[in-house]
């Protein structure tokens, strides 16, 4: 049995985590099942034993995989059904490559507008440490970081995205493959909270909901939690 540890809200079924919904795409696409085992950000213990204290975790039986691209990696290695596109040297490395680009390029922007969703659905317990290590990561308050998000910004640092998917289907070509899970979870991660930086009708909106269509058809419809300030990030 495929078990997966992932970062979830007070609220177990709200998984928001980006690295944790690579995973989750990737076993739907598989059809693969697993047992989703919640960890909140004061649960560390619960994946000691996998010398981490992050996650993912993905146990396979008595085999264990940490971090999100292994995983992928392990996945598209031991189970060759639906492939991911990592069986080769240049495909890892592409993926390897357009997961930096997310981080660097995307995420910043996206994250902002919902750091406040993220830190409200946490309980009373995990608030403490998401505010004191947010706030020492950026410099300033949660509210303050907030205030500087622009909807703006996050619509521009889609436009590459846009413009590719305008081309094809997925980012993989005719069929989604590693390189859309990588990116689309970033993406689930401020959704997950309301915030839609893409209009529905556009290339990245129909690509996005072709995607989690695809899951959902396999794991159920996704937790979302709409937060009262994602409607002036929403893509008119």
């Amino acid at each position: 049995m495929i078990r997966l540890y992932e970062l979830c809200a007070s609220d177990p079924d709200l998984v928001f985590s980006p690295y944790c919904w690579r995973v989750r795409l990737a076993l739907a696409h598989k059809r693969l099942p697993f047992e989703g085992l919640p960890v909140g950000f004061m649960d560390k213990d619960k994946i000691a034993f996998a010398d981490s204290r992050l996650v993912p975790v993905l146990t396979d039986g008595d085999i264990v995989v940490k971090e999100s691209l292994d995983i992928l990696e392990y996945l598209d290695r031991t189970y060759p059904q639906a492939p991911l596109g990592l069986d080769s040297e240049a495909g890892r490395a592409r993926v390897r490559f357009i997961s930096e680009l997310i981080l660097r390029h995307i995420t910043p922007v996206t994250f902002k507008p919902s750091l406040l969703a993220i830190y409200e659905a946490q309980p009373e317990s995990a608030r403490g440490y998401f505010r004191e290590s947010r706030e020492k990561r950026f410099g300033c308050t949660l509210e303050q970081l907030h205030a500087t998000a622009s909807a703006g910004d996050a619509h521009t640092a889609l436009a590459a995205l846009e413009a590719q998917l305008k081309n094809m289907p997925y980012l993989d070509g005719n069929q989604p493959g590693a390189t859309d899970f990588v990116v689309v979870a970033h993406l689930i991660f401020s959704w997950v909270f309301g915030f839609q930086y893409w209009k529905d009708d556009s290339a990245v909106g129909q690509w996005f909901t072709r995607v989690l269509d695809a899951y959902s058809e396999v794991a159920g419809p996704v937790k979302r939690l709409i937060h009262p300030a994602a409607a002036q990030f929403r893509a008119a």
